[in-house]
């Protein structure tokens, strides 16, 4: 019986390891690809601030991150956008015609995508990876709810989703959050996005950032979140039963 729990043991402690240490992968939704288009840099508007700060964020503050734009869409592969990230000391890439799997979007810190629809299921293997994901909507690529339809499978693995309405939102909107993607930013462009769901309030790991008249424009999945509590409470039953039977053995 001693065998036993010490086993039960070990599998709890290797589970806290591993979801402890599993680097964690990151979406960040937008709901329109105005935001960091050329015309998204005006003086009101903080784009600059906000795509440093995302790309901070995916590498964990570290420097020199490399990203792929696979895109065709304005959005992305604007000037302003380009000198942003080199600026900070990044590689940015902006191409469709690199190699869209697993093994090459690892070579990447981030891949930032809007308008140009890909392979669902390599996205998820790639953020179950420990890849990120910036993803804008709003591109009016095939119509709200089609354009909707070609992310959600993606999206609906980590509780998000895009609506398949698009919101009449528009204009320089003004931003009120703690999260660190927004840190000194007050202010982004958008025009008639895509809205971005919460499809599950109780899980910490997805939610919605910023939203306007019922209309969440910008949202987060982050995995690194502390182990569940009916782990943890597991765990703590385990090592009781294994000090009990230590101890009644002695006895």
């Amino acid at each position: 019986m001693k065998k036993r729990c010490v086993m039960l043991l070990a599998l709890f402690l290797s589970i806290g390891v591993i979801c402890g240490t599993a680097h964690a992968g990151k979406i960040v939704l937008a709901n329109d690809e105005w935001t960091l288009s050329n015309s998204g840099y005006s003086s009101v508007n903080d784009p600059d601030q906000f795509a440093k700060n995302v790309a901070s964020w995916f590498t964990g503050g570290m420097g020199g991150g490399n990203f792929l734009a696979y895109s065709n869409n304005f959005g992305l592969t604007g000037s302003q956008l380009s000198n942003t990230m080199t600026g900070a000391g990044h590689t940015w890439t902006v191409s469709t015609a690199v190699t869209f799997d697993l093994a090459t979007l690892s070579s990447y810190d981030g891949v930032f995508l809007a308008g140009y629809y890909v392979n669902n299921q390599v996205l998820i293997d790639y953020v179950n990876n420990g890849g990120n994901i910036y993803l804008a909507g709003g591109t009016g690529v095939g119509g709200a709810a089609y354009e909707a339809g070609q992310w959600n499978t993606f999206l609906n693995t980590f509780g998000l989703g895009f609506g398949t309405f698009y919101n009449g939102v528009g204009g320089n909107i003004a931003i009120s959050s703690t999260h660190p993607i927004f840190a000194s930013v007050d202010h982004l462009y958008q025009s008639n996005g895509s809205d971005t769901l919460d499809l599950n309030a109780g899980d910490l790991r997805n939610q919605v950032l910023i939203s306007q008249s019922g209309h969440g424009l910008y949202a987060v999945y982050d995995s690194a979140v502390p182990l569940p509590p009916s782990i943890l409470l597991l765990g703590t039953g385990i090592i009781g039963l294994v000090g009990s039977r230590v101890l009644r053995k002695k006895n």
